[in-house]
């Protein structure tokens, strides 16, 4: 059996898949997906898509059927096993569960990361590494909470944080702006969105 004494994520891992709350973020962060990909002319049809931080797999669960292949990466061993365990449930064959990011450098057309980039050690890093996975055009795009610029205390990223990791990783055409509006519980989420392609020649 796993380990999960040391995994922060292992007390929810179990219900993750089946809160609504997460349900939900995950089909507007698809929604807000497919707009991006719109408006750049793009398609998930056959891509080659990498999710970072995928947990239990809510948002692969909106593209799966779509894409060509999904690398599946989280450092939570509970939400990989609550993803393998969705995987035999639902007979995907294209989703490879990893706690890596891949190796293969120019091998994506589509990187996401879905409330993620904000818990890193070294987000601009992150983002390089997240960034070189892309083929010439190929797109990445992330959704994290924002924090004000200047407030140090305050969780998540500021837009100007996501607008710096994206340029310092060399791509272009970024934008960074407010994601959706979703009412969750009383409360609402206004996550950024943080997009930046790669150039089709370096």
């Amino acid at each position: 059996m796993t380990d999960f004494e040391d995994d922060p994520w292992a007390e929810v891992a179990g219900d993750w898949h089946r809160d609504a709350g997460p349900r939900m973020y995950a089909r507007a962060a698809y929604e807000s997906l497919v707009a991006v990909l719109d408006v750049h002319d793009l398609t998930l049809d056959g891509a080659a898509v990498c999710d970072f931080g995928c947990g239990t797999g809510l948002l692969i669960e909106q593209i799966v059927d779509r894409v060509g292949s999904i690398d599946a990466v989280d450092t939570s061993a509970a939400m990989l096993a609550e993803l393998e365990a969705n995987i035999d449930r639902s007979g995907w064959t294209n989703v490879h569960p990893s706690e890596r990011i891949p190796r293969r450098q120019g091998s994506h057309d589509l990187v996401v990361g879905s409330s993620v980039l904000g818990f890193v050690d070294d987000h601009p890093a992150t983002v390089r590494r997240l960034a070189s996975l892309l083929r010439p055009g190929g797109i990445l795009v992330h959704w994290d909470w924002e924090r004000l610029d200047g407030d140090d205390d305050g969780h998540g990223l500021s837009r100007s944080e996501v607008r710096s990791a994206l340029e310092a990783a060399g791509l272009v055409d970024v934008v960074v702006d407010t994601a959706f509006e979703l009412d969750v519980d009383g409360q609402t989420m206004r996550p950024l969105v943080g997009v930046g392609v790669r150039p089709r020649q370096d």
